[in-house]
């Protein structure tokens, strides 16, 4: 009887999907952490502007992620309200075009479908999906991407994860959770005029009368 119910748990455990592991990130500059599956490689860069360059495992459907920042300045003086506004500004949909036409890999960029009021991390961003042939190793391949961008709070992010356009819905989820764990600092205060308590928490609020302060109130 031990044997079968011990042979039922082996199979039980053999059946239920693995635990991921994960790896959290942070920028050492702008403090944007951005969590990924652990078994995706980080590759180096020599531009200032990419921040974070990720590839699937054994660059599996060329699949990769790309978070790119620039501090720039503009708008920087803009307040929360106007930061969905200021990002429609700075990336309408040809703006979006040439982020990936940027790439020294890229060419017959398509603009697949473009949408505001999204977010990355705290800040107010637009999203894309794009179509574009990349030139790796002497060959052409058809890729699919999201891009997702904001203009905040003086810094041009935007990041982008990629696929051969084949192979998109077999890492669709993966990608949009990696979007989806990117956190940031606040630009703003949390209240709209700026205060993050109130400073009669601290307890007695000590007042002076006169200007001998030989009396006072406490409140």
């Amino acid at each position: 009887m031990k044997k079968i119910l011990l042979t039922a748990a082996v199979l039980l455990a053999a059946t239920l999907p693995a635990k991921a592991e994960v790896f959290v990130w942070q920028d050492p500059t702008y403090d944007i952490e951005v969590t990924f599956p652990d078994n995706w490689m980080r590759q180096a860069s020599l531009d200032d502007d990419l921040r974070l360059q990720i590839l699937a495992p054994q660059g599996m459907d060329h699949a990769a992620c790309r978070l790119y920042v620039t501090d720039d300045g503009r708008f920087k003086d803009a307040p929360a309200s106007a930061n969905m506004e200021v990002s429609n500004f700075i990336f309408d949909g040809e703006q979006i075009k040439r982020e990936i036409y940027a790439r020294p890999d890229t060419d017959m960029v398509k603009l697949a479908s473009y949408t505001t009021n999204a977010k990355l991390g705290r800040a107010a961003a637009v999203a894309a999906e794009v179509d574009f042939q990349k030139y790796w190793a002497g060959s052409s391949y058809p890729m699919h991407a999201m891009v997702v961008a904001s203009q905040y709070h003086g810094q041009h992010i935007v990041m982008s994860c990629e696929t051969l356009a084949s192979g998109w819905g077999r890492w669709d989820s993966v990608i949009k959770g990696i979007f989806k764990s990117v956190d940031m600092p606040s630009a703003w205060a949390i209240e709209p005029n700026g205060m993050y308590r109130r400073f009669q928490d601290d307890g007695g609020v000590i007042l002076m009368l006169n200007r001998s302060k030989n009396a006072a109130t406490i409140r």
